[in-house]
C-alpha cells in the first residue's frame, strides 16, 4: 500500500513539473498552467489512463494544496489598493466602481441561479449564487500586470471588481454553510462559533501588529532561518483548526490568514517566497488531482450533463456582462466589453466551492465536473479575448515615481537631473523659506514635517517606486528607510554617515558621503571609460528579471528584448556575460543598453 502511494505521488508530481515545460517548449503562452495541471490529471486519471489511485497520502497533500491556495487567495487581497482608490479623486474612482460591479454581478448571479433552479439543475439557489459571482484575481492580476494596466483607472477597476468579488463569496458562503448546517439540526449555535471566529481574527491581527515593531522579534529573524514562514504555517494551520472546530469548512481559515498576511504588507520577496512554495509543490499536486478526479466519460455519456455544461458557461459570462453598462461610464465600449468577459475568468473559488457543495451533499460528481470544466473554459478563453481586444498601456515618458526627503544643494541638484532624465520627481521637505520661489522648479516641492511618518504617508511619499532620504539627520533618514522598505517601496536609498546595522535580507542601500567620494574617484582612476558611460551617456540601465513567464527562457527566445544588449546578468553574488543561449532566472538583475524608452518597456514587461 505504501509503494503503491509514493507511486501515485510520484507520478503526480512529475507530472507537474513537466507541465510548464511543455507549456513553455510549445509556446502555448495563453493556457494557464494550472489549466494544463487540470488537463494533465485527466489523462493521468479516472477519465484516461488511470495511473493515479487516490489513497490517504494524495488527499492528505491534495487538502493542503486547496488550503495553501485559499491563503494565497487571501494574501491576494490587496487593501493598499483598496485605501488608494478612497482616496482617488477624478471621473473614475476605482473603487467605487469595484462596489457597484460586484453587486450587479451578485444580483445576476442569483436571478440567474433562480432559473437554473426552475429548469431542474440547482437544489441551492443561494450556493449557486455564490459560485456563478466568483471572479479568479490569480487570473485577472497577471494579465494586468502584463499590460501595463495595472496602474490604469481600467485596471484597478477590474481589480478591485475581482477582490471584493473573491473576499465576500468566501464570507458568505462560510456564512451560508453554518446555516445550512443549523438547518440540519445541528443549532444555531454554529452561527455565534462563526461570529467568534471572525472575533479571534481581528485579535490576532492586532496582536500580530502590536508584536511587528519590537526589537527582539527582528533579533530572532536574524538568528532564527525562516522564522516568518514559520510563523505563516503556524497563523494557516491554527485559523484552519479554529474554522473546523466552529464547523465552518478549512478554506475559510487559510483565507483568513492570507487576509491577516496581507493587511500588515509582508515584504514582496518574502510574498514570493510564500507563492513559490505552494506554487511549487502542494497547489499543482491540488490542480492535478482536480482533473484526476474529473469523470468526462460519465458526464459526455449524459445529454443531461452536456446541457449542464452550457448552461453554467453561460451563466458565468452573463452574470459578468452585466458590468458593461457600469464601466461604460467611465471607459470606452470596447474596453467596457473587454472587461466584462474578462471578469468572467474564474477557477480557484469554484473548485473550492465545489468541494464543499459534495461535501454536503448540496451537488453531485456530475454537477462538479460540468462547473469545473466551465471554469476552465472561462480560464483559457477570457484572458485571450481580453489581450486581443484590449491595447497595452502606453509607455509614458516617465521611468519612475521618486520622492526625495530634504532641502539642500544635494537633493536639489540631483532632483533637477533626475526631472530631467524623465523621472517623476517630487521634492519634500521641512522648511523651504531659503529656497527659491516654488514656481522655479519644474517638479513638484512638498513642505512638510519630514520627522512625521503620518505626514509623510498622508502626502503619499511611500507610494513611489523609488525613495530617497537625505535630510541633515542620520536618524530620521534611517527611520524613514526602514518605513519605505516595510512599505514595499521598490528601491530604498538614505544618507547615513555614522555605520547602521541592517538586517541580511534589507534592500535599502546606505550612502556615506566619505565612501561615495571616496569609490568614485577610485572608480574615474580605475574605470574612466565605464564611469564616463554611465554618467554622460546615460544608456545603462538594471533591470530585475521578477515576472515567472520570462522564468527559465533563453535569451535568444526573448522577442520582447528587440535591440536592446544585455550587457551582464547579475545572479546573486555571481557576474555573467550572457550569450543567446543564457538562460533567464527569477531574481536575475540585466544590465541593459538602450534608449530609456525602450528600457523602460523592458522593465516593466520583466519585472511583472
Amino acid at each position: 500500500m505504501e509503494g503503491h502511494s509514493v507511486t501515485s505521488l510520484m507520478i503526480v508530481v512529475i507530472a507537474a513539473f513537466l507541465v510548464p515545460i511543455l507549456l513553455h517548449r510549445l509556446r502555448w503562452n495563453a493556457v494557464p498552467v494550472v489549466v494544463a495541471e487540470i488537463a494533465a490529471g485527466l489523462v493521468l486519471g479516472e477519465s484516461g489512463l488511470k495511473l493515479i489511485q487516490e489513497d490517504q497520502v494524495l488527499e492528505l497533500l491534495s487538502m493542503l494544496g486547496i488550503i495553501y491556495l485559499m491563503f494565497l487567495t487571501g494574501l491576494e487581497v490587496d487593501f493598499d489598493l483598496i485605501q488608494k482608490s478612497r482616496k482617488q479623486s477624478g471621473s473614475a474612482n476605482p473603487l467605487l466602481i469595484g462596489v457597484i460591479s460586484f453587486a450587479a454581478i451578485f444580483a445576476a448571479s442569483l436571478v440567474l441561479a433562480w432559473l437554473l433552479s426552475l429548469i431542474g439543475y440547482v437544489t441551492d439557489i443561494f450556493f449557486m449564487t455564490l459560485i456563478i459571482s466568483t471572479i479568479s484575481v490569480s487570473v485577472t492580476m497577471p494579465v494586468l500586470k502584463d499590460k501595463g494596466l495595472l496602474q490604469s483607472a481600467l485596471g484597478q477597476s477590474i481589480l478591485l471588481t475581482a477582490v471584493i468579488a473573491d473576499f465576500f463569496t468566501m464570507m458568505l458562503l462560510a456564512v451560508h454553510v453554518s446555516f445550512r448546517r443549523s438547518s440540519e439540526g445541528e443549532g444555531f449555535s454554529n452561527i455565534l462559533l462563526l461570529f467568534l471566529l471572525f472575533v479571534v481574527f481581528f485579535v490576532v491581527y492586532r496582536l500580530i501588529v502590536a508584536a511587528r515593531p519590537r526589537k527582539w522579534l527582528e533579533k530572532i529573524q536574524r538568528e532564527t532561518i525562516s522564522l516568518g514562514t514559520r510563523g505563516v504555517f503556524a497563523l494557516i494551520l491554527f485559523f484552519v483548526s479554529l474554522s473546523e472546530g466552529v464547523g465552518a469548512e478549512n478554506i475559510l481559515g487559510a483565507f483568513l490568514a492570507g487576509v491577516i498576511l496581507s493587511l500588515i504588507s509582508p515584504e514582496k520577496s518574502f510574498v514570493k517566497q510564500l507563492n513559490a512554495f505552494g506554487f511549487g509543490f502542494l497547489i499543482p499536486i491540488f490542480f492535478v488531482m482536480v482533473g484526476a478526479r474529473l469523470d468526462l466519460p460519465g458526464m459526455f455519456g449524459d445529454p443531461k450533463a452536456l446541457v449542464m455544461l452550457c448552461l453554467f458557461l453561460l451563466a458565468f459570462y452573463l452574470s459578468k456582462l452585466i458590468v458593461i453598462p457600469v464601466f461604460r461610464r467611465w471607459f470606452t465600449w470596447k474596453e467596457s466589453v473587454a472587461s466584462g468577459i474578462f471578469l468572467s475568468s474564474t477557477l480557484s473559488l469554484v473548485i473550492a466551492a465545489a468541494a464543499v457543495g459534495m461535501s454536503l451533499g448540496i451537488i453531485d460528481n456530475t454537477t462538479n465536473t460540468a462547473l469545473i470544466l466551465a471554469a476552465v473554459v472561462t480560464v483559457i478563453t477570457s484572458p485571450i479575448i481580453f489581450q486581443r481586444v484590449v491595447p497595452d498601456a502606453k509607455v509614458s515618458s516617465r521611468i519612475s515615481r521618486v520622492s526625495i526627503i530634504g532641502f539642500n544643494a544635494v537633493t536639489l541638484k540631483l532632483a533637477q537631473d533626475l526631472n530631467q532624465d524623465g523621472y517623476d520627481v517630487t521634492l519634500y521637505g521641512s522648511d523651504k523659506t531659503n529656497l527659491e520661489p516654488v514656481h522655479r522648479y519644474p517638479y513638484p516641492v512638498v513642505e512638510l514635517d519630514s520627522g512625521s511618518l503620518e505626514e509623510l504617508e498622508k502626502e503619499q511619499v511611500f507610494d513611489k517606486d523609488i525613495l530617497v532620504a537625505f535630510t541633515n539627520d542620520d536618524d530620521r533618514n534611517f527611520q524613514i528607510a526602514r518605513e519605505a522598505e516595510n512599505r514595499g517601496v521598490g528601491q530604498v536609498i538614505a544618507r547615513v554617515e555614522k555605520k547602521k546595522t541592517l538586517p541580511e535580507n534589507s534592500k535599502i542601500h546606505l550612502v556615506s558621503s566619505f565612501f561615495s567620494n571616496m569609490t568614485l574617484v577610485k572608480a574615474w582612476i580605475e574605470y574612466p571609460s565605464v564611469i564616463n558611460l554611465v554618467t554622460t551617456e546615460g544608456h545603462l540601465q538594471e533591470i530585475p528579471m521578477m515576472n515567472e513567464q520570462y522564468h527559465l527562457m533563453r535569451i535568444r527566445d526573448l522577442a520582447i528584448l528587440g535591440d536592446s544588449l544585455v550587457l551582464r546578468i547579475l545572479r546573486d553574488n555571481e557576474v555573467i556575460i550572457p550569450h543567446g543561449d543564457t538562460v533567464l532566472q527569477l531574481g536575475d538583475r540585466l544590465i541593459v543598453s538602450d534608449t530609456p524608452e525602450h528600457v523602460q518597456r523592458l522593465r516593466r514587461k520583466l519585472s511583472g
